[in-house]
């Protein structure tokens, strides 16, 4: 049976100078994606939304209170999801340099908490977003495997 096609979402790797990842500790509700799970802040792109960039500054604008001062394009992920019935998420990352000072004043408004994680510390959770997992890892490992590109 083929995969329906899901949604298109836009999360940020919210990263500072040395290396961590504010990540969102998900709600434990039924009915969304990977309760409970550590994610990246972001979410899905609304019809109002101009494009991916728009969507991922809003996103964080409603889940921090946090205007981004940066937000450039990192990579863009495709994946079928295994959920009840298979489909097929786009997933359009995008790096947001912060300070552990910008992390003081943010204000959470969406999960149940947040951290500065590092990619291995993340990594060593039970409960990370596999796909947002990957982008880290991507990100933090990026001029090992892609160079100066």
């Amino acid at each position: 049976m083929p995969a329906k096609p899901g949604r298109w979402v836009a999360p940020a790797l919210l990263v500072t100078p040395d290396g961590r990842y504010l990540m969102q500790h998900r709600d434990n509700i039924p009915g969304i994606t990977l309760p409970d799970h550590w994610s990246c802040f972001g979410g899905a792109i609304d019809p109002g939304d101009a494009d991916a960039e728009a969507a991922v500054r809003r996103e964080i604008k409603e889940e921090l209170e946090f205007t981004a001062r940066e937000a450039r394009l990192f990579t863009e992920i495709t994946a079928v999801l295994p959920f009840g019935e298979p489909r097929v998420d786009r997933m359009t990352f995008f790096e947001v340099p912060i300070t552990v000072e910008d992390v003081a004043t943010m204000v959470l408004r969406e999960g149940q908490g947040m951290a500065l994680l590092t990619p291995a510390a993340l990594a060593a959770e039970p409960k990370a977003a596999p796909w947002d997992l990957c982008a880290v890892l991507m990100h933090a490992r990026r001029r090992l495997m892609f160079g100066d590109r």
